[in-house]
């Protein structure tokens, strides 16, 4: 390879930085404060810090360029598998592209010749020197690119867990009819897991296990799936009740279309559907671990009021026999 201390040390090029640092300097971008978590900290250790990180996407407040783009993709990886850092890797990856790609598009490098002035605009003002340090770099740098799988390969990983993310919403949406009916303990059943599988079990009966299978799973993967997946159980749920246009926001993040500047505008109303079945549903479940954990990581956010889905004729039957006593203490 050259020598290229000369160039590094040329004053052609330190006036080049002092020019390009001055156009920052102008600009005055958001910058990280010096107390926060950096990216790496935030994303990229054992946990993900996803308080932090819906703090940050949902504050009205700008953030460097590229973080919330980022940092929202690996929200939905987290949502959707929180124990799979890989997946949240691909898809904070798959952001870093697509926030870059935003940026050449943007100065006109797709259709335009390159020049000095468009690549200067393109990398370090709108990509960010913030962005390439902090994010960029901290994710791999180009070799990061070359190990991902592509979003349609993701879409395919993902393609397996449908029914069981079906069937978890399906449960979470009796508990939502249910908590809907709940207002005196006497005489109202809570709702609860196990009421959820009861109303299975008599669908399964009902329709047969053929067809039952057709859109449910077992009960032990159902548990399986609820267990392993408690913190980002209402952030799931909401996000299947929110249309964007002939989809479900869960859809568009299952089929690996989620995209920060597209779906931004869904932001708020998907986090504070997440919070409404937190304060509205698991606030009347017993123990109470659900409320706990879903209050505190979205500590923040206001809760936005919806309404459950609506239930089959078949569904509704079982479900209000699941959730009225037969016996009430004052009949006799």
């Amino acid at each position: 390879m050259a020598d290229l201390s000369d160039i590094f040390e040329s004053e052609e090029l330190n006036e080049a930085v002092k020019a390009v640092e001055a156009l920052l300097a102008r600009r005055q971008p958001p910058r990280r404060m010096p107390g926060d978590r950096t990216f790496r900290e935030l994303t990229l250790g054992k946990t993900f810090h996803a308080r932090e990180a819906i703090a940050i996407i949902s504050n009205s407040e700008p953030a460097y360029p590229g973080l919330k783009a980022v940092l929202s993709s690996g929200l939905v990886g987290w949502a959707l598998f929180p124990k799979d850092r890989e997946m949240r890797v691909v898809l904070m990856t798959q952001a870093v592209l697509q926030h870059m790609d935003d940026a050449e598009r943007s100065v006109g490098l797709v259709d335009q010749p390159i020049t000095v002035a468009r690549d200067i605009v393109a990398r370090y003002v709108l990509t960010g020197i913030e962005f390439l340090t902090e994010i960029y770099d901290q994710l791999g740098g180009y070799e990061a690119f070359t190990r991902i799988a592509s979003l349609d390969i993701m879409a395919d990983l993902f393609e397996p867990y449908s029914k069981t993310i079906k069937t978890t919403n399906r449960a979470l949406a009796y508990l939502h009819h249910g908590a809907d009916r709940f207002r005196d303990p006497e005489y109202d059943f809570a709702p609860s897991l196990n009421r959820a599988v009861t109303i299975f079990n008599e669908l399964k009966s009902a329709r047969g296990a053929e067809a039952y299978g057709a859109d449910y799973v077992s009960r032990s993967l159902l548990h399986r799936r609820w267990s392993q997946t408690k913190p980002s159980l209402a952030l799931i749920y909401s996000a299947s009740t929110i249309k964007v246009r002939r989809k479900t926001l869960l859809e568009v993040m299952l089929q690996g279309e989620y995209h920060f500047s597209s779906h931004v505008e869904y932001l708020d109303e998907w986090l504070g559907r997440a919070r409404f079945v937190s304060d509205h549903v698991f606030a009347k479940m017993d123990p109470p671990d659900l409320q706990n954990i879903t209050s505190k990581l979205l500590a923040n956010v206001e809760p936005r009021r919806f309404s459950a889905p609506r239930l089959t004729v078949e569904e509704d039957k079982i479900l209000n026999s699941q959730f009225r006593k037969k016996f009430r203490a004052n009949s006799a």
